[in-house]
């Protein structure tokens, strides 16, 4: 009898010889202890053991002429289940709980990193070593990300690989804040890139004048360039609390000077197609009078209905004004 199937019930936390002994006594209904014990195939001391946590979790009931029967089936999977589900559901409780963890974790590595170099800063020298170094402090950033971003337009390559790490930090509920120079929206990329951010909830701001290059991580790391001059010398990860407060405070007062990004932005070759737009009917002599080609006029015309969500020119012109862009 021991062999008499593979177990199907240990998934749910029951053990081999209490289904042993639940399944005989589901074939065998009513039977005393030694003949349930000789249908199980086992001794009686030993199946007395099994039905006293058989009958402890309500699998099986002995009657006071001990005969002994099983609960019925659906009854008894519907509270294993149950209690398995709770166990699992305090389980994955337990482990959510451990992420504590990585701070600790962290706190031993900056540490580490406060020890490795002067003051609390640690040098970190190659474009593919910082960017892998910015990539493990957004990772294990949990609170804020500030950044003021001072040479204008973004290349391709740095949109494509900050947009998948920016989108993944904002949809683990980051509060980002960025600065960016007012003329880096002059291109169409980096307008878009920045929208998109926008939209996704991080807060972009645009300044004119000098910026300084810098990130800050929860407000515990920064990192800034090496020589300012020559970004691809690599940066300074900065661990030190009086330096971090005084980045802080310059970012701060960067913010404060700064514009908000709306939902829509113009670049200065849209501005000037739209006004004429309003001007000059025919796409010839607007092309003409901006020295672009016609294909390139229409192009932009095309976009500017398209973003306005008009069917024709003057609906065009009329949302454009109702948005504030004439």
């Amino acid at each position: 009898m021991r062999g008499m199937s593979e177990a199907e019930l240990s998934h749910l936390g029951v053990g081999a010889d209490e289904e042993l002994v639940y399944r005989s006594a589901l074939r065998s209904p009513g039977l005393g202890t030694e003949a349930l014990a000789l249908a199980a195939g086992m001794g009686v001391h030993e199946l007395r053991a099994v039905l006293e946590r058989l009958t402890a979790s309500g699998m099986v009931t002995v009657a006071e002429d001990e005969g002994i029967m099983a609960t019925d089936p659906f009854v008894v999977t519907e509270r294993l289940v149950e209690s398995r589900l709770t166990e699992l559901q305090a389980e994955i409780q337990r482990v959510i709980a451990a992420r504590h963890v990585v701070s600790v974790l962290l706190d031993d590595q900056r540490d580490g990193r406060r020890r490795s170099g002067p003051d609390g800063v640690e040098r970190v020298e190659g474009a593919d070593r910082v960017r892998a170094r910015i990539d493990e402090l957004a990772f294990f950033a949990r609170h804020e990300l500030l950044s003021v971003q001072p040479n204008g337009p973004l290349s391709a390559a740095a949109i494509e690989g900050a947009e998948e790490a920016d989108t993944r930090a904002l949809r683990r509920g980051l509060v980002m804040r960025t600065i960016m120079r007012s003329d880096a929206l002059q291109d169409r990329r980096t307008a878009d890139y920045l929208t998109g951010l926008s939209a996704r909830g991080a807060r972009i701001r645009t300044m004119d004048g000098p910026l300084e290059r810098m990130l800050i991580f929860d407000r515990r790391t920064a990192l800034v360039p090496i020589d300012p001059k020559e970004t691809g010398r690599g940066a300074l990860v900065v661990h030190q609390p009086g330096m971090i407060s005084s980045l802080i405070a310059l970012f701060e007062r960067f913010w404060s000077a700064g514009e908000d990004l709306g939902q829509e932005h113009l670049t200065e070759i849209e501005r000037r197609v739209l006004k004429t737009m309003v001007r000059v009917e025919k796409d010839e002599a607007g092309a003409r009078e901006l020295g672009i080609s016609i294909r390139t006029y229409r192009g932009h015309v095309a976009n500017l209905l398209r973003r306005l969500k008009a069917t024709h020119r003057t609906q065009g012109v009329l949302a454009a004004r109702d948005r504030g862009w004439l």
